[in-house]
């Protein structure tokens, strides 16, 4: 309940002292536990990555990602979906020029 507000604060604090944050989920808590060597009696209910951000002149290498097609459905799990989409935004004239 009261590990998001915690969460939260950290990575505000965090941020102050110039620091970035990445707060994780979707982990495997036995090997996390298991790693970290954390006792049963604790629960593991986030995780969240901290360090300094890379320099604009450092190289970063793209890491790999899945096609579209591998992570967005339609409708249902599994049932392809129409990546050909095209946005069309309208101009309402409410925008500054």
């Amino acid at each position: 309940k009261n590990t998001a507000l915690v969460a939260q604060t950290f990575t505000f604090a965090a941020t102050s002292h110039g620091l970035s944050t990445c707060l994780m989920e979707g982990y495997d808590c036995r090997r996390v536990r298991d790693v970290l060597k954390i006792p049963d009696r604790y629960d593991i209910p986030l995780m969240c990555g901290v360090g300094y951000e890379y320099e604009e002149d450092e190289e970063v290498g793209k890491t790999p990602r899945l096609k579209m097609n591998e992570v967005f459905f339609s409708d249902t799990f599994g049932k392809p979906i129409d990546t050909d989409i095209t946005v069309v935004v309208e101009d309402t004239g409410d925008s500054p020029k």
